[in-house]
């Protein structure tokens, strides 16, 4: 709008103070009109000539101005009717009436009311003012359309083409569960940094992607390869896995399996309550993982029929409901097999009842031998050593030296079958006399042989060293024998040596107790070192070295009976060593009856 009405009065006084206007804004211009003396003076004519220097503006309709009574008192265009004006002035103030505006004004002076001006101007130039602010504005705006689409395009390229990019990524990665896909990067700013992040974050993907690819594959295998049938459900019983071999134990197809229950597919009635209840109690709690035992019991295939498995039960750790796992196997034929055992162990005994008693007939028929050897030969070989002996002292100086010598050697022959009939005795029944064991002072035992073979030797020459042994539990007469043996043995094989030295030597070790007996006699080979122990096994000639050849053997009888062992070392002419080990204190020997406790004294031989 071009022109606006004050609503403010100037009052300007001169002298009195009587002028006064009223200020109105008129094409860019502010002028004063003054009605104040017009109406002070009552003079209509200088308020007409007043109302009149409106005439230049073309937007005023009307204008006039009433008295203090309310009354039309001049009137601009002097033409207008009376009834083109209100009859009474308004309120103060300006007011739209269709498509024109009107204004009332007071006139005062110091307070008092003179009158009132009235104007009514038509809304042209506020039109044009407002096409012209329209224009202005459409062009400002479409100003502001041109360049936020400019923005946006640059925007587009700069922001939006990148976040698309790895959108699209993103979406075909998850569609196709490739993660060698990767995003472009666009830029170095920003989004090129969330870009290389993300393509980051998809390498670290597909590297455990493939780990876990690699991992379900060793574990695919080793369900696949299993011989043991393998199982896995969750808590609800319900199978999640079912291996080949579980396939071929219960007869059911893993297509079939998965997804029924457990405990109804493959479990006879007997005992699924059990394994429900188990498998609860497990499901609410995280302490244990494995069940901790392997069951017998028996498992039900597809056909109904029933066979006998060793399950055993692992609660399988893992974030969320718990899962577990049955490796079940197939024991079939684990059973058969102890039974076809319990059978044969059923034979057996019976079969050792009846060797037993068929050794018990044996053993009689050689006790029976024994005293037939030991009464029936013995009186011939008494006879024939006895007549040779009255020869010898009676006819002796009759006969010849060649007679002499032939009486001699039927003499000594027969005290050398005597001492084989004695030895073969001894050896026969010591694999029937119960030992009676008892703690032995072995070094006592030793020295007390030793000092009685070298006494009875007559060699002069003979050293014998007993060192300190270890004690031994064992029968003190077979071990007395064990001694005479090996000692006198030392005795006869080093008699040529001068002079013939016998070292007794013993050692603990962790189980046993070891005794040697070293002499530097005429030694033997050790390829026949196998032949020592035999009966009637001799390495040197009886025209050498007297003897029968029982006497190592049963040096290893007595020495097995202790349980213990028994070995030899040696060289040709340079000596030997036998050597024999006993259980030291812990072990009790088999087949002897204990007599003393190892807290009594010790028995001296």
């Amino acid at each position: 709008m071009t022109q606006e009405f004050a609503r403010t009065l100037a009052e300007i006084s001169a002298d009195c103070g009587r002028q006064v206007g009223v200020l109105v804004a008129r094409s860019g211009r502010v002028e004063y009109v003054m009605v104040g003396d017009a109406l002070v003076f009552e003079n209509p004519n200088d308020a007409k000539e007043l109302l009149s220097s409106f005439r230049n503006d073309p937007h005023l309709l009307a204008a006039c101005v009433y008295d203090r009574n309310g009354h039309l008192f001049a009137a601009y265009p002097d033409d207008a009717a009376a009834d083109s004006f209100p009859k009474l002035p308004a309120a103060s103030g300006v007011r739209f009436v269709g498509p024109n505006v009107t204004f009332f004004q007071p006139v005062l002076d110091k307070g008092r009311l003179l009158g009132t001006v009235y104007l009514k101007s038509d809304l042209r130039e506020m039109s044009q003012q407002l096409r012209l602010f329209a224009l202005v504005a459409g062009f400002v705006v479409l100003g502001s359309i041109g360049v936020a689409l400019a923005l946006s395009l640059v925007l587009q390229r700069r922001i939006a083409q990148p976040i698309l990019s790895l959108a699209d990524t993103a979406r075909m990665i998850a569609e196709k569960r490739d993660y060698s896909l990767r995003a472009a990067s666009m830029s170095d700013d920003e989004l090129g940094l969330l870009t290389d992040s993300f393509n980051e974050m998809l390498n670290e993907i597909e590297r455990r992607d493939s780990l876990l690819r690699e991992s379900e594959a060793g574990l695919r295998a080793i369900l696949e390869s299993a011989l043991d049938a393998i199982i896995t459900m969750d808590h609800q019983g319900r199978i999640i896995e079912f291996n080949p071999a579980a396939e071929k134990a219960f007869g059911y197809a893993r297509s079939q399996a998965v997804g029924a229950d457990a405990v109804e597919l493959t479990l006879p009635h007997a005992f699924r309550q059990k394994h429900r209840q188990e498998m609860s109690a497990r499901a609410t709690t995280e302490r244990t993982v494995q069940f901790g035992r392997r069951d017998e019991m028996a498992a039900m295939r597809s056909d109904g029929s029933e066979f006998p498995v060793e399950l055993a039960a692992t609660r399988i750790p893992r974030d969320g409901p718990p899962r577990f796992a049955w490796f079940v196997r197939d024991i079939t034929e684990r059973k058969r097999a102890e039974r076809e055992i319990r059978q044969l162990n059923e034979e057996l005994e019976l079969r050792v009842v009846e060797r037993t008693s068929q050794l018990e007939a044996a053993n009689k028929e050689l006790e029976g031998f024994s005293y037939s050897v030991s009464h029936d030969l013995r009186a011939p070989l008494r006879a024939i050593g006895g007549f040779s002996q009255i020869l010898i002292d009676e006819r002796g100086a009759t006969l010849d030296d060649e007679g002499r010598r032939i009486l001699k050697v039927i003499r000594d022959n027969t005290v050398r079958m005597g001492n084989l009939i004695d030895d073969l005795l001894a050896f026969s029944r010591m694999g029937r006399t119960a030992m009676r064991v008892k703690r032995l002072d072995m070094t006592h035992l030793a020295r007390t042989v030793a000092g009685e073979l070298t006494a009875a030797s007559n060699l002069p020459n003979v050293d014998v060293t007993v060192g300190d042994l270890p004690a031994a539990h064992g029968d003190l007469s077979t071990l007395r024998q064990v001694w005479v043996n090996l000692i006198s043995n030392a005795v006869k094989y080093s008699g040529t040596r001068n002079p013939a030295t016998i070292e007794i030597s013993g050692r603990t070790e962790a189980e046993e107790h070891i005794y040697s007996v070293k002499d530097n006699g005429v030694g033997f080979d050790m390829r026949y070192a196998g032949k020592l122990f035999g009966v009637f096994q001799r390495l040197h000639a009886a025209s050498e070295f007297e003897g029968t050849g029982v006497g190592l053997a049963l040096v290893q009888r007595i020495v097995h009976r202790h349980g213990g062992r028994i070995w030899a070392e040696a060289k040709p002419d340079e000596g030997a060593t036998f050597h024999f080990a006993l259980p030291n204190e812990n072990a009790h020997p088999p087949g002897a009856v204990r007599t003393t406790s190892p807290k009594e004294e010790m028995t001296h031989a």
